[in-house]
């Protein structure tokens, strides 16, 4: 059994008999208040997707590492070379359970598209980062549905090419209440038709797959 809690934005937890990994610990999820970050919980590993602050704050991983033991953390160079200067060690190879995949984060605005490694746990959830490359997937996966780089038809055709039968959105900070809630919905009916399941969840709520 599998549980899938979703802090805020990105910031996901997954819970197993063998392992409890946080990924993608970004300042929205630290800084924000919307999560009690008390009730996180024990975490044994910390992957990261890429460099950019709403998906890795330093602060928050020296956090999860000074109130854990043996709590490793997992990225790409990028990510190692961020987080260097603050004293944490960062392994590029992946922790028991998991793959990964190195692709390219969508063309932001300004053109510039940062290295991003999208992670599959146990065969089960996929976290791509924010990036529409990766060639498969697990049949659970977070999808960013509104983004700069991106649109909605784009997101739902990855997932389509990808094989997920499950979706949970994220990469919503910036969203109010109701613009979160219109997109899940148009978005979800969408996916609906093609046989992809919305699992919405909001800050703090789980899933047990």
């Amino acid at each position: 059994m599998t549980t899938i809690r979703r802090l805020a934005d990105s910031c996901l937890v997954l819970r197993t008999d063998t392992a409890a990994t946080l990924i993608d610990p970004g300042f929205f999820a630290f800084d924000s208040g919307v999560v009690d970050l008390d009730t996180v919980g024990d975490i044994s590993r910390v992957l990261i997707t890429h460099d950019h602050g709403d998906h890795v704050k330093p602060e928050f991983v020296r956090w999860l590492i000074d109130r854990g033991t043996d709590v490793t953390v997992h990225g790409n160079q990028s990510v190692a070379d961020l987080l260097a200067p603050h004293d944490i060690e960062v392994s590029d190879q992946n922790p028991e359970g998991v793959m990964s995949e190195d692709v390219l984060h969508g063309k932001i605005p300004n053109g510039d598209q940062p290295p991003n490694r999208a992670y599959t746990i146990d065969g089960m959830f996929t976290h791509p980062g924010d990036s529409t490359e990766p060639t498969s997937a697990a049949p659970v996966m977070a999808l960013p549905l509104m983004v700069p780089w991106s649109t909605p038809y784009e997101q739902i055709q990855f997932a389509k090419r990808v094989g997920a039968s499950q979706i949970i959105p994220t990469h919503d900070f910036y969203m109010t209440d109701g613009g979160r809630e219109f997109i899940e919905g148009f978005v979800g009916a969408a996916l609906a038709a093609e046989g992809i399941e919305t699992i919405s969840l909001l800050p703090g709520a789980s899933y047990t797959v």
